[in-house]
């Protein structure tokens, strides 16, 4: 049954409620208060904390720009001042108790630095130099901020070109290029249209000609000493160490008595020379009269005499190929000699191409013949091809078994000593190298276990002491193959001058193009680098410029080269008080061999390094004679250098650190940082 319940009896009962929930608004409005003022107290709070933030990071900021300020201050005291010299070992203190004034001209207030600067990583300079700067910003207060700025000392190797005279009347010209770094401590000059692929630099100004200037020029640029002698007092210190001292005969190229062959053997026999230890140098002495100097550089030309056993008639010839493939080599003395013709086995096609047999007397029409076998080439004294020649002469005699030298020679036909010189034996443990060369059995490198003597090792393995560090007393003549990290240093000494020359071509095992930095060559003299001018690196008459005999080259792809007669140089070279050049650049204009556009007569100088000289001279004369410059760069040398080769006093930054404070110590901290070799 449905009730009906009026609601106007309902409303006593709601005001009831009402009555009953009376306060709350008060307390609503009490927590409102507390709330309100909780956030004010947290924005008063924030913004305190807020203020002291930012007084903390302009702190922290004065402290970095103190610290930054004086490494900067510091790298360029380094750069200008020539009286701050880093020690060995520890540090010196450029700064004690110093202020910084920042940007606006005002003393940063309560901010103290200290600067310390120092040698750091293996500061004997074998793998390249570092120094290290080191900013302590301070206050009363105890508040330390550390920097550290590691900078790597800049190298002479990483340019392509650099003079500290540039004559004027020498210019590069059409035809030449300059693929690195170059600088002259003068003027810079070009003529006509020569390509500069890096900056070009000069203290006074780089003018003359319209080259072109892939990344331009700087003009007035700083003044870059060469290094003195006592900075390279070391490297004598660091070969005798490794048993690499060198003391050589002769005065001068002209009567230079001593030849280094950097050479490279195959001592596991896989088939290549790249292995770390199988670089070496072979050291040969010439003995005897003043022509033992010419056939040490292989400088005698042809048609000097018509007697077939002519000095030169022993250093120079062809290739025959035997029936089995097998080409030797035979000098020119050789081809009117019975044995020559009764014991040949050469193959009819290729004796019927050649056919240089010869009756009687040895003319120079003889020799023009022989050189028109393209396998026609010459070698300096010493070499193993030379064996007919030098078995003959050698010393003790040879053995009654004349088939000792009645043969062809090849690269492995060892003769150590003759009367006209001898291969000189290493100083030092010769064990370790007679142990490696067990490992060229059944190859062309056994002969070598006979000759292990003669053989100067490069690498720690085989020679723990040594520091990569050649040093020559006077004059020598090089060439050859290397494997390994070398610097050479030719030194004068008393009336010996220290001047090198380039008999032949010298170059890495591994074309620096496409393995970088695995091997590495620095050749440093007191005097003149040259490119001789002998039989090997310049073009020869068979009738010595009469007669109507033409030119020929007699260089061929030697060591791994195939470079027609060009000159290749892989390595980085400085003339301390001289010049690195071409002997007698401008004689005998054959016009036979352009450089690009160049007509150089000789051919090209194929650089991958730098050339550092006190004097730039000129190369090629545009008529004919001398040798064009077509170098390249060993990007390498950008980065690393030969073991000590000299610096410029300049630094490059490297990286920047941050020391922690609460563990600081300067002196603990270069201690840790340096060390020796």
């Amino acid at each position: 049954m449905f009730r009906n319940v009026p609601s106007v009896q309902r409303t006593p009962m709601l005001w009831a409620g009402r009555v009953q929930r009376r306060g709350t608004a008060l307390i609503l409005v009490l927590l409102m208060t507390v709330t309100l003022a909780a956030i004010a107290m947290s924005a008063i709070l924030l913004t305190g904390s807020g203020g002291m933030i930012g007084r903390y990071y302009d702190r922290e900021r004065d402290f970095r720009y103190a610290a930054e300020a004086s490494l900067q201050m510091g790298k360029a005291r380094l750069l200008r001042d020539t009286t701050i010299h880093l020690p060995d070992t520890g540090y010196v203190t450029l700064v004690s108790g110093g202020q910084i004034t920042g940007a606006d001209g005002q003393v940063i207030p309560n901010v103290k630095v200290n600067l310390y600067a120092g040698y750091t990583n293996i500061t004997t300079g074998q793998f390249g130099q570092y120094a290290s700067v080191v900013a302590e910003a301070y206050d009363a207060g105890g508040t330390r901020y550390v920097r550290r700025l590691e900078m790597q000392a800049e190298n002479f190797a990483r340019y392509a070109m650099f003079t500290n005279t540039f004559s004027s009347g020498l210019c590069y010209s059409t035809g030449e290029f300059i693929a690195g770094r170059a600088h002259s401590n003068q003027g810079w000059y070009s003529c006509n249209s020569p390509t500069y692929y890096d900056t070009v630099s000069a203290v006074l100004s780089v003018t003359g000609g319209s080259p072109t200037y892939k990344k331009g020029t700087i003009n007035g640029a700083p003044y870059i000493p060469i290094p003195p002698v006592g900075k390279l007092a070391s490297l004598h210190t660091h070969a005798v160490e490794g048993n690499l001292d060198v003391i050589a005969g002769g005065n001068d190229l002209s009567s230079v008595r001593t030849r280094v062959e950097f050479t490279a053997v195959d001592l596991n026999a896989d088939g290549n020379i790249t292995d770390p230890n199988e670089g070496f140098i072979r050291v040969y002495q010439a003995v005897g009269t003043a022509s033992s100097a010419a056939r040490l550089r292989s400088s005698l030309q042809f048609g000097n005499s018509a007697n077939g056993a002519a000095p030169e008639d022993s250093l120079c010839g062809d290739f025959h190929t035997d029936s089995t493939g097998h080409a030797t080599f035979y000098p020119v003395w050789a081809h009117n000699q019975p044995w020559f013709a009764s014991g040949r086995v050469f193959t009819p096609s290729q004796w019927a191409a050649v056919n240089d047999e010869f009756v009687g007397t040895i003319t120079a029409s003889n020799r023009q013949q022989m050189m028109l076998n393209p396998t026609f080439r010459c070698y300096m004294s010493g070499d193993p091809h030379l064996v007919a020649s030098e078995r003959r002469l050698m010393l003790p005699a040879p053995p009654g078994n004349i088939a000792l030298y009645q043969k062809g020679g090849e690269d492995s036909t060892l003769t150590d000593s003759t009367k006209y010189g001898y291969w000189q034996k290493w100083s030092g443990d010769q064990s370790l190298v007679v142990t490696a060369l067990g490992g060229t059995a059944g190859t062309k490198y056994q002969e070598w276990r006979n000759h292990a003597g003669t053989l100067w090792p490069l690498y720690r393995s085989l020679n723990p002491n040594t520091k990569g560090v050649i040093h020559v007393h006077g004059p020598v003549v090089l060439s050859g193959v290397l494997r390994g990290s070398v610097t050479l240093y030719s030194a004068t000494t008393g009336d010996q001058t220290g001047t090198v020359g380039y008999g032949d071509d010298l170059v890495y095992a591994q074309d620096p193009a496409s393995v970088t930095c695995a091997n590495l060559l620095g050749v440093i003299s007191d005097g003149d680098q040259l490119i001789l001018d002998n039989s090997i690196n310049s073009p020869q008459r068979a009738g010595n410029g009469s007669g109507g005999y033409g030119y020929r080259w007699t260089d061929s792809d030697d060591n791994g080269m195939s470079t027609s007669h060009d000159f290749v140089l892989h390595g980085v070279t400085m003339s301390r008080l001289g010049t690195v050049g071409v002997e007698n650049w401008g004689s005998h204009a054959e016009s036979l061999g352009p450089c690009n556009a160049a007509n150089s007569g000789r051919g090209c100088i194929r650089q991958a390094g730098g050339v550092i000289e006190q004097v730039i001279s000129a190369t090629y004369n545009g008529g004919g004679s001398g040798f064009g410059e077509n170098r390249s760069v060993d990007v390498c040398l950008n980065t690393q250098s030969p073991p000590y080769f000299p610096t410029t006093g300049r630094y490059i930054d490297n990286r920047f650190y941050e020391i922690d404070p609460a563990r600081y110590n300067i002196t603990t901290l270069f201690q840790s940082m340096q060390g020796g070799y």
